[in-house]
């Protein structure tokens, strides 16, 4: 295992609970019960959702590399699933159930660790490929994009 990757990882399925895909926007009706009327407003028109209304860009960013690895083969959507599991899940569930769950014989858990590793490798391989199409990505020596090596590092941090 990777560990850059299981932290960037655990941040993906931690945010990704906490505001799900879609953001956590109040309901028009809610902002009305909540201010007693409209809601005090910025500028006029749209904007992109901000302050904590959705996952922020680092676990988007993962969300579209693993969907990259789901639509390469077979193979990919099979982690694919297994990132959901284990680090989207709540309650995550057991070593054991999620090797049932994944149709991985009973007592194979070299065969689940392996499986996890081949994860970590694939998704940082997409997000380099992600990063390069988009020309920005500074690489720190041991290889990991900087903006991930940076969030994994403040997260190991503070967490």
């Amino acid at each position: 295992m990777m560990e850059e990757m299981e932290v960037l990882l655990q941040h993906w399925g931690d945010k990704s609970r906490a505001c799900g895909s879609a953001g956590g926007l109040s309901s028009p009706m809610g902002s009305i019960m909540q201010w007693g009327g409209c809601a005090p407003r910025g500028t006029p028109g749209s904007r992109i959702p901000g302050a904590g209304a959705g996952p922020d860009g680092l676990a988007l960013e993962v969300d579209a590399a693993l969907y990259d690895i789901e639509r390469q083969s077979k193979q990919g959507a099979s982690l694919r699933r297994l990132a959901v599991l284990r680090y989207l899940s709540d309650p995550v569930p057991t070593v054991r159930e999620q090797m049932r769950l994944l149709e991985i014989k009973e007592g194979a858990e070299r065969t689940y660790y392996d499986r996890i590793h081949r994860l970590h490798l694939r998704l940082l391989q997409a997000l380099m490929a992600r990063a390069k199409v988009r020309g920005t990505m500074t690489v720190r020596p041991g290889g990991l994009p900087q903006t991930c090596a940076k969030v994994a590092s403040t997260l190991r941090r503070t967490g």
